[in-house]
């Protein structure tokens, strides 16, 4: 009888410990879906440039935490971060975790944050953003979308720009709209969203390096029309987000599309210039991955949306 009970225990501990281990190996499963990440592997080639890059492009993670330094954005926040999780399956603080030490662990020379990381100027989203980062041991080039300095209603409004962009500045790095990353033969120069225009300062300090001998890859939020007629990109752009109400294309920048004032329609020529030393243009905002040709010389890389674990891996190939 002895023998037996003690038979049962060890049956019974062994069931527990399968049991144990199966549910462990359910929770990191469900874990690792809730954060998983999907890299889409791009090479670009740029004539004038000696030395090979790898870049990591990540953009609109929509990073949406909220506490009570700005409590009248707490319901508006919930509600958003629930919507994105809805939509994707995953949450959007994982797959930002993962990012970066995907980032890490592959060494990319540069980290480019390509605007809508955070989904509002909330001091949670930041703080989030900024302690992550903190783990990247390479270089990062960070610029704002149209969602990372909104605040609650103040969406596309001065007020929003000037009150709460402020905010980012640990992020960017700079209290100007723009940054520059230069490497000893390649130029990155990127470009802060400013309610789909650019900032006059901003374009007047970049158009000496767009129209340089050294070849430049821009980074902006909201994607550029292509210079072709129902192009691909702007027909699928079209197919997901609709028209305007004026029949335009709405999440692309361009003559027929978000139309640039004329600030923004300065940079515009200076990307679409014969001679421009523009090598290539990366993009978000459409939440959809794309790479497509600009015109004949330019090819433009958008990378997916970041809250579905979406990114591009791209190798910058000296020709």
């Amino acid at each position: 009888m002895y023998r037996k009970i003690n038979e049962h225990k060890r049956l019974l501990r062994a069931v527990i410990l399968v049991c144990a281990a199966l549910f462990l190996g359910f929770a990191v499963n469900k874990a690792d879906q809730l954060g998983k990440i999907q890299i889409q592997e791009e090479e670009v080639t740029i004539a004038g440039i000696r030395h090979d890059y790898d870049f990591l492009l990540i953009a609109d993670t929509h990073i949406s935490l909220c506490d009570d330094r700005d409590p009248k954005l707490l319901e508006k926040a919930q509600m958003r971060r629930e919507a994105f999780e809805r939509e994707s399956k995953k949450k959007a603080i994982r797959t930002f975790h993962n990012f970066i030490t995907q980032s890490v662990r592959n060494q990319a020379d540069l980290t480019i944050f390509a605007g809508d990381i955070t989904d509002s100027a909330m001091y949670a989203s930041i703080d989030f953003v900024e302690k992550e980062m903190e783990r990247l041991r390479m270089p990062y080039l960070y610029i704002t979308g149209n969602h990372d300095f909104e605040y609650g209603n103040e969406y596309f409004s001065e007020k929003a720009y000037k009150k709460y962009f402020p905010r980012l500045k640990n992020l960017t790095g700079t209290a100007q709209q723009y940054v520059i990353h230069e490497f000893d033969d390649l130029i990155v120069a990127g470009i802060n969203d400013k309610n789909n225009q650019f900032d006059k300062k901003a374009v007047k300090a970049l158009l000496p390096y767009l129209k340089g001998t050294k070849p430049v890859i821009l980074v902006m939020h909201v994607p550029l029309q292509p210079q072709y007629e129902n192009s691909a990109l702007e027909q699928q752009a079209d197919d997901i987000w609709g028209l305007s109400e004026h029949g335009r294309c709405r999440v692309l920048l361009g003559e027929t599309a978000c139309r640039p004032n004329k600030t923004t329609q300065k940079l515009l020529d200076a990307v679409f210039e014969s001679n421009s030393a523009v090598a290539a243009v990366f993009a978000g905002h459409i939440h959809f991955y794309n790479r497509s040709m600009l015109n004949d010389s330019t090819v433009q890389m958008v990378t997916g949306a970041g809250y579905y674990g979406d990114a591009v891996r791209i190798h910058i190939r000296a020709e």
